[in-house]
């Protein structure tokens, strides 16, 4: 009987771990929790109104995934964006995309692919007024490209991309991009997936990728200097 309270008190720390670890992931990648925010486990507990082990696991997790650093006292604190970091994020990006939209159009049936995401795109334009579900978007249309693949072993990479992509745009891009631009980048390779033009979608990925990291590396360049 005391062991299967043990495993039910287990199954129950699990799920509400799950829980706060991923509200609390939310929370960095839409820019509520900036960085060198502090969160205090005992805070937490008192917020999410559960016992600190919970918590406790919950930061465990987010600590081994690079959203937060520990500091003195035992303090957790939402990590900083590294230039480093970005330029190898923007190096991975390429490489997936790249392949993924060779690959599709060598199959021979990438206007399947563009069918889909042209209701993603016109999303998009409904929701420029909000940076966090804008982003959203844009990175549901990437990840489109990368599941047409249907490489399942490439899902938990991607995942992290994506989750780190959308905290990089929220913070660092959407404010210094014009959404109507980036629709129009989308809509050219669209264009290129319904006319099976490799060239062209590749072309479009790369001045893509390269605006965005160029918007990245002004902004960080600026506020080095500020």
């Amino acid at each position: 009987m005391d062991a299967a309270k043990h495993q039910d008190e287990h199954k129950k720390n699990q799920s509400l771990s799950s829980m706060v670890y991923e509200t609390l992931k939310q929370r960095i990648i839409n820019g509520e929790l900036l960085p060198g925010s502090v969160m205090m486990e005992r805070t937490l507990a008192e917020d999410f109104k559960i016992s600190r082990t919970p918590v406790r696991e919950a930061l465990k997790l987010l600590l081994q995934e690079g959203w937060i650093i520990w500091e003195e006292r035992r303090k957790a604190v939402v990590s900083e964006i590294k230039e480093s970091d970005v330029i190898e994020l923007f190096k991975l990006r390429d490489m997936i995309e790249h392949f993924a939209i060779k690959s599709i159009i060598e199959s021979g049936e990438p206007q399947v692919l563009a069918g889909s995401l042209v209701p993603i795109t016109n999303e998009m334009e409904k929701l420029k007024g909000s940076p966090t579900e804008f982003m959203k978007k844009d990175m549901e249309f990437h990840s489109a490209i990368v599941d047409k693949l249907g490489i399942t072993k490439l899902a938990p990479l991607w995942s992290k991309i994506y989750d780190d992509m959308r905290r990089l745009d929220v913070q660092s891009i959407y404010p210094k991009r014009d959404a109507d631009l980036i629709i129009a980048e989308h809509r050219r390779l669209i264009n290129a997936f319904w006319n099976g033009d490799v060239n062209e979608a590749l072309e479009c990925i790369s001045e893509h990728c390269t605006q965005i990291l160029k918007v990245y590396q002004l902004k960080h360049t600026a506020k080095k200097e500020d």
